[in-house]
């Protein structure tokens, strides 16, 4: 019997710092996601044992799993585009096994003979990192730190114009928006970036990996796009969207006033 007790609605996200010699870049934020994620779920099984892993941080055998209620393994870049942190975004709460395992993790393997360190900062509510992180933040506009990529497909009418094209765009955005939870400030409209900066370095959707290491995914875009979105009202972060965002993809920071 799997023993998962009660979620904190209260304990959303836990912050880690990276530590080697060389570090990923923000290129790489989906290689990074699913390596957490991995190393993650490895210490659990050690901890915990496999058939006792915190569901909200597997995100399997979860009810309604379209609302995004599990893991979120988020790359935070510094100023120069190197990932220096990972954010773990739990909207559904944290339960004390899941505290457990994320307390614990030492390490994460991005390849086959590169490992890096990782400290916990902290755990708590994702309001607790603002002054820190600024995928916390608050705003009515956020922009992409990584390619934003349509989660369903588009039909061909939808494809015959600029305006079809964004139209369709900002209803896949709304749709997948309004299913994470009710009464949540609408999505007024979105414009594309030609691309994004960090430092010296001019990043578009090309430079970035779009694909996860899990074959056999549908993936109805493949290219992707940098965008800002703006809501009828501010939010609060971490705000991903769309394929993969769970592990980096579609992420996005609030645009300072």
């Amino acid at each position: 019997m799997r023993a998962l007790t009660a979620l904190d609605p209260g304990l959303t996200t836990a912050r880690f710092a990276l530590h080697g010699e060389v570090l990923p870049g923000i290129e790489d934020a989906v290689l990074v996601g699913e390596a957490f994620r991995r190393a993650v779920l490895g210490c659990a099984k050690r901890l915990l044992g496999p058939a006792r892993i915190p569901r909200e941080l597997s995100g399997h055998e979860r009810p309604n799993q379209s609302n995004h209620r599990h893991a979120f393994w988020l790359p935070e870049p510094d100023a120069a585009g190197r990932v220096a942190h990972v954010l773990v975004h739990v909207p559904g709460g944290l339960s004390p096994a899941g505290v457990q395992v994320l307390s614990a993790l030492r390490y994460v393997r991005l390849a086959r003979t590169t490992s890096l360190l990782v400290t916990c900062e902290g755990l708590g509510d994702s309001t607790w990192f603002a002054t820190r992180s600024a995928l916390t933040g608050e705003s009515d506009r956020w922009q992409s730190v990584t390619p934003y990529l349509h989660p369903w497909h588009l039909k061909r009418p939808e494809t015959r114009s600029p305006s079809a094209l964004h139209a369709a765009l900002l209803r896949q955005l709304r749709r997948e928006w309004h299913a994470r939870a009710e009464a949540l400030p609408d999505i007024e409209t979105f414009c594309a970036l030609s691309h994004v900066t960090f430092g010296e370095r001019r990043l578009t959707t090309l430079d970035f990996r779009r694909f996860r290491c899990k074959r056999e995914l549908a993936q109805p875009d493949t290219v992707g796009r940098l965008i800002e979105v703006r809501f009828a009202a501010p939010i609060h972060g971490p705000f991903a969207l769309g394929f993969a965002c769970h592990f980096g993809l579609g992420l996005f920071v609030p645009v300072r006033s």
